[in-house]
């Protein structure tokens, strides 16, 4: 028998999360009703629309002006419509602390459409999940403060404001995408075994050859010895990070010299803050002899033409897409799946992408409607990131990682997006054994487009 309506009853509500499950060709789709005497005997009843894209849970009884509906990741079929409710299981918190009542936590399994775009073969899980290339920008794109605003480019012309420098007489910005973090040792690798010449060529020619490969190499940025550097008028854009000329930068200043000069251990790399607002906007990085900014701290204009005085659209991207973007490019340079993420400290956190591809909805306030692409992260605290990285002799490392090192403030940020995405999940799915769950949003262009 239903509880009679009540100020308890006013207080239910319904929350909704959905994960897409391609490996199984399923929708997990997990229901979450508070803990209280108002909804005790009461199931759920969940409706699926006619588009089969979307569901709507509701309660019966004193309480069916309580309703929630989201948006699946991915079609399902419509013969799920039949065993919804008939399937729908109740599912308790696993470990010994108790969050809820099993009874007010149900999990259901929906089959996926198999003519859905979700179900279809990715031979490149990795191909758009880096924000802001080369690709998406135009000579006119600029850079400034996300706090204040404040531009970080010199201008070059177009907006009226005489050149400076080596701008000089330059129709706009110049971006180039830098190759992914294992191009040196490729190159290198290359280079000491490149194949020998033929017995019947002639010395002179293979001395030749030999002398113009070497300058080709140092030209076209191969050689054994080269390096990436800032070149005056251009921006290399990396993962994480755009990589200028000091002489193409404006109202940036160098911080921390006062640490530097009371603490001898602290790095020599300084940061750049802006001189506005003083936040933290990038790095100097003297073996590149330039400096790099932050994709996570600052914002660009979306102005495709430099003749286009319209109004302007600026985008940022949150500090978690950015590292998402880092791990995935480790996942796809170094086949690993387990990280040390740190930012110089002694403690730092142990990451397991679980899965790098994920879809999920739900009903939490302040996401959207729509699926979203996330990588499922499986993380826990350390307080030794050494132990992990170099373990002592005759005590290996029990885990195969790879390190990450953020700067404190993306680190930071990082930490508090997995914790909250974890409070964000139902109970029943926070953890996994001696792991936390969270959920870190990563970048898609199809999405963004």
């Amino acid at each position: 028998m239903f509880k009679e309506s009540g100020p308890q009853a006013a207080d239910v509500s319904l929350y909704l999360h959905a994960e897409l499950l391609p490996n199984i060709r399923q929708i997990t789709l997990y229901v979450s009703l508070p803990q209280t005497p108002a909804v005790e005997g009461i199931r759920p009843v969940i409706t699926l629309s006619e588009s089969c894209k979307s569901v709507t849970v509701s309660l019966p009884g004193p309480l069916d002006h309580v309703t929630e509906t989201i948006k699946l990741p991915a079609r399902v079929t419509d013969a799920t419509r039949r065993s919804l409710n008939i399937n729908t299981a109740a599912t308790s918190v696993p470990g010994p602390r108790q969050l809820t009542g099993s009874s007010h936590d149900y999990s259901v399994r929906m089959q996926i459409d198999a003519s859905d775009p979700a179900l279809a073969p990715r031979d490149e899980l990795m191909d758009d999940y880096v924000p802001w290339t080369a690709a998406d920008m135009s000579s006119a794109t600029r850079i400034r403060c996300r706090e204040c605003g404040t531009c970080f480019l010199i201008e070059s012309g177009y907006d009226g404001i005489p050149e400076q420098g080596d701008r000089k007489g330059s129709l706009g910005w110049i971006w180039k995408d830098l190759p992914s973090g294992n191009w040196a040792e490729m190159m290198d690798f290359w280079h000491c075994h490149k194949p020998d010449p033929h017995e019947d060529d002639a010395e002179s020619e293979a001395t030749t050859a030999h002398r113009l490969e070497d300058q080709n190499a140092q030209i076209k940025g191969y050689g054994a010895s080269n390096r990436v550097e800032a070149i005056a008028g251009t921006v290399l854009i990396d993962v994480a990070t755009f990589l200028l000329s000091e002489s193409d930068c404006v109202n940036l200043k160098k911080g921390n010299e006062e640490e530097m000069r009371t603490n001898p251990k602290v790095s020599a790399q300084r940061t750049l803050d802006c001189v506005k607002c003083n936040a933290i906007v990038g790095m100097e990085d003297p073996s590149a002899n330039g400096w790099r900014l932050l994709k996570a701290n600052v914002s660009l204009n979306t102005r495709t033409s430099s003749l286009d005085k319209g109004e302007e659209q600026w985008q940022t991207h949150p500090a978690q897409i950015i590292v998402a973007a880092q791990l995935l490019e480790l996942i796809e340079r170094e086949s690993a799946r387990r990280f040390v993420v740190h930012c110089g400290q002694k403690s730092g956190l142990l990451l397991w992408v679980f899965n790098p591809d994920l879809r999920y909805s739900n009903s939490s306030i302040g996401h959207s409607v729509n699926a979203q692409p996330a990588m499922k992260v499986f993380f826990q605290e350390t307080g030794d990131v050494d132990k992990l990285l170099a373990p002592e002799i005759g005590n290996p490392s029990p885990l195969s990682v790879e390190e990450l090192e953020l700067p404190s403030m993306i680190y930071d940020t990082l930490s508090d997006a997995l914790r909250g995405s974890n409070q964000m999940l139902p109970p029943t799915a926070r953890r996994f054994n001696e792991w936390h769950v969270g959920l870190l949003n990563r970048f898609s262009r199809t999405q963004a487009a």
